[in-house]
């Protein structure tokens, strides 16, 4: 709990396992050594218990740095061949991959680029090629992957990610294929990539009391997303500061009004920002001018 960044916490929230203990135990299968996860989750051997644990932070911490470099190495791929930005799906590969890391990645991939996106790992040359997917504005992904199946040994998953296996020289063609499909059966529209915004509040409304009483919403997830707000006329005021070492962790800000402001340049004084709640990280949260 104290190394996922959770102790002394009075509640621990979903939030709390989705992003801070499950991903420590995911990176030991992810990253080939999934028994010394069963090992903690069974032993009885405190000290064991706690070698573990330090292990599989720094195995999680391992993790993290696979999965900047396969994202920069996948960014690379395509600023070197522009032509598949013209494509309505990305299909990358790359012989330095780890295939236990490429599906957090490739969703990654499939946001910045905003198109379903499979990363296929080329890892052991005398294998086929392992590949993992994320579909994007709602994409079936699974039947993509099912008109393309002749160029696959193998695959499955469903609408929103998928697993397959590919021969090295049928990855061109199987590109074409898959490109060639979504572009016939998906189209992305505006709202599929805009901000849904549940509500517009006034910095004054985001007391200590509203902030907590929103947590009662959850659990949150996919069916259940945490509430996104927007605030107007509102500009940030000062270096944002960073909380945690989660990826999840968002940084805390100070905020000004624009109303602040226009009293600031009447008097002469600066008044002081509103310093945004602590647990108001916990919420999508949206300035506009």
């Amino acid at each position: 709990m104290n190394i996922a960044g959770s102790d002394g916490q009075k509640v621990l929230t979903s939030e709390d396992i989705g992003f801070g203990i499950a991903p420590r135990i995911n990176a030991a299968g992810r990253l080939g050594q999934a028994r010394l996860a069963v090992e903690l989750l069974t032993t009885d051997d405190k000290e064991r218990v706690v070698a573990l644990v330090e292990y599989l932070d720094q195995l999680n911490g391992n993790r993290k740095t696979v999965e900047r470099r396969i994202l920069r190495q996948a960014k690379e791929l395509v600023a070197d061949h522009p032509e598949w930005l013209e494509q309505k799906a990305l299909v990358l590969a790359h012989a330095d991959w780890h295939p236990g890391v490429i599906g957090i990645v490739a969703n990654r991939v499939a946001e910045h680029f905003e198109r379903p996106t499979i990363l296929i790992s080329l890892h052991r040359p005398d294998e086929p090629g392992q590949g993992s997917g994320r579909s994007f504005a709602g994409f079936d992904l699974h039947s993509g992957l099912k008109h393309c199946r002749e160029y696959l040994e193998t695959f499955g998953g469903h609408k929103v990610a998928a697993g397959l296996k590919i021969e090295r020289d049928k990855i061109d063609a199987f590109r074409t294929a898959l490109c060639d499909y979504v572009a016939e059966n998906h189209e992305v529209k505006s709202t599929d990539v805009e901000l849904a915004v549940d509500a517009e509040v006034r910095l004054a409304d985001l007391t200590h009391r509203a902030v907590t009483s929103l947590e009662e919403l959850g659990p949150f997830g996919a069916s259940n997303p945490r509430p996104v707000f927007a605030a107007t006329k509102v500009e940030v005021s000062g270096k944002p500061k960073k909380n945690g070492r989660e990826e999840n962790d968002i940084s805390t800000c100070e905020f000004v009004t624009t109303e602040q402001r226009c009293e600031q340049s009447r008097s002469g004084k600066e008044s002081g920002p509103t310093r945004s709640p602590k647990l108001m990280a916990r919420f999508q949260f949206a300035l506009l001018q």
